[in-house]
């Protein structure tokens, strides 16, 4: 293979304001990379613009980054990579959020690792949510996209698969422990920096990376857990959790949705099973005060593989079970939104892989009484989640689809209503 042709090429958001995006290639040897973009029907890249990228240390690898800017929201665009000598990526298409103040989709998927596969079943869950939610403009992957953070063979093979899709969408990706535990990264650190070109808040990047963005009617803040690496697992760094509030506090959005890998709340061995669940009661002492206080409506997460929908979380960590609930019916099934809640809904949304797991057996009261739902994943499904926002209402509709028939073997859906601001 040339040394210079493009491997496990990512599309990621960039800027706070979700109007460029950052794109990260790898290639085997360092030279002249360029980044070129254009309309969606200039196919021979005739009127393109072309970005110098700039060459970094990868995971053995070499990491080429570039920034697309100047894409109108709700406009296509063509783009590719490669080198100055002319060895190019294929193109890909993929349309800016329209950025509307009302409205907005977007998927979630998390941990598609699978070594034994690397991204077959991956595909299985992008392909039904492209076909059901053809409006989505941006995936929030929660964390562990592939086995082995410092595994380049991995990120290529996962990237190479999915190409089509993660191509064509623009990524949020959270740092999961497969980018952060010593035993995936091969003597490699930065993992997940190393694959995104995001515009990063000042940090130290060895064990994850945190930041933010506004799309539309939300605003997302993206966590690192990967700070237990350093706090013992207790919790996140005191520098990350001061980033944190002013982030969140800064906000006006209507819509304030976290994400972070390791879970705060889940009936998996993470979230309920000594000792391993300190990670998630130093983030409940550190967060849900700091959630509540500044309106957090939604946290999503992932690393237990199993599918999770807390009660409101107070800000002294108690599910809070009296809130007011309205069901409606749509063409799939009931969605019971929560009105007004007096805390976020956290939602740990399975696996788009193939390691499937199970609610931990005998999980006592303390941690069982958290969750509105729960269940195990389907033996030899995948999972994703689609979220949307009209208005006052935020809707996730979650669905497993069988790898073998292809057909939905579990779909859950449940909501927010903000009825005290009034809906549209």
């Amino acid at each position: 293979m040339n040394g210079l042709t493009p491997q496990a090429i990512t599309l990621a958001v960039y800027n706070k304001s979700c109007t460029e995006f950052g794109v990260t290639w790898q290639t085997e040897v360092r030279a002249n990379p360029v980044l070129e973009y254009t309309d969606e029907a200039d196919t021979a890249f005739e009127r393109a613009v072309r970005v110098e990228g700039v060459c970094s240390d990868g995971t053995g690898t070499v990491k080429n980054t570039a920034v697309i800017r100047g894409v109108r929201p709700g406009e296509k665009c063509r783009w590719r990579v490669g080198d100055e000598s002319g060895v190019f990526s294929d193109s890909a298409v993929f349309r800016a959020p329209e950025l509307d103040e009302g409205k907005l989709t977007f998927l979630v998927m998390t941990d598609s690792q699978d070594g034994e596969n690397r991204g077959e079943w991956l595909k299985f869950a992008w392909r039904d949510a492209v076909r059901r939610f053809p409006e989505a403009r941006l995936l929030v992957n929660a964390g562990d996209i592939v086995q082995e953070g410092g595994n380049a063979e991995m990120w290529a093979q996962m990237f190479g698969i999915n190409e089509e899709f993660l191509r064509s969408v623009p990524m949020a990706p959270v740092a999961g422990n497969h980018d952060y535990w010593y035993g995936y990264l091969h003597g490699f650190d930065a993992v997940c920096e190393k694959h995104f070109n995001i515009d990063l808040p000042p940090q130290d990047t060895r064990h994850g990376m945190y930041y933010s963005f506004d799309c539309g009617p939300a605003h997302f803040t993206v966590l690192s857990s990967g700070d237990s690496m350093e706090t013992d697992g207790t919790g996140i760094l005191s520098s990350q959790l001061e980033w944190a509030e002013n982030d969140i506090a800064s906000s006006d959005k209507p819509w304030k949705i976290v994400a972070v890998h390791n879970p705060l709340y889940s009936p998996g061995k993470y979230g309920c099973i000594d000792p391993i669940f300190g990670q998630a009661l130093g983030m409940q002492r550190q967060l849900d005060a700091l959630f509540v206080k500044y309106g957090v409506d939604l946290v999503l997460c992932g690393h237990d593989h199993v599918y999770a929908v807390t009660y409101p979380i107070s800000a002294d960590s108690l599910p809070v079970t009296d809130c007011v609930y309205e069901t409606v019916c749509d063409g799939d099934g009931e969605i019971k939104y929560a009105v007004d809640p007096a805390g976020p809904i956290h939602f740990e949304a399975g696996c788009a892989g193939n390691q499937n797991r199970e609610i931990e057996e005998g999980i006592t009261e303390r941690f069982s009484r958290n969750f509105a739902d729960m269940s195990d994943m389907t033996y030899r499904a995948v999972a994703y989640a689609a979220v949307s926002i009209d208005g006052g209402t935020l809707t996730v509709r979650y669905r497993e689809n069988s790898v073998d028939t292809g057909e939905c073997v579990k779909y859950r859906a449940f909501g927010i209503k903000k009825a005290a601001k009034g809906n549209d």
